[in-house]
């Protein structure tokens, strides 16, 4: 029957990288990094500008007597031109 000892197969010579090759692999890395991360920014911006602007519409003011903050057509004009 055959042993299962892993010391039993030959081991390959580990092999050292040049520093210029850890160099390149570092330099891989980061711009894998930044590509990844400008993928998720593009993302989210794209996600952000489909979103609406919820619309709470007059009725949360109405009843008060006209106290407290309340949505006219200048100010829901102001939040359509200000989105990014």
């Amino acid at each position: 029957m055959r042993s299962t000892d892993r010391s039993d197969r030959p081991t390959a010579p580990v092999e050292t990288q040049s520093p210029s090759q850890q160099t390149n692999l570092k330099r891989r890395g980061f711009l894998l990094t930044l590509g990844i991360g400008s993928a998720g920014a593009a993302a989210i911006a794209a996600r952000s500008l489909t979103t609406a602007v919820p619309d709470t519409g007059a009725s949360s003011g109405e009843g008060t007597g006209g106290a407290g903050y309340q949505i006219s057509d200048h100010i829901r004009r102001y939040y359509r031109t200000a989105k990014i």
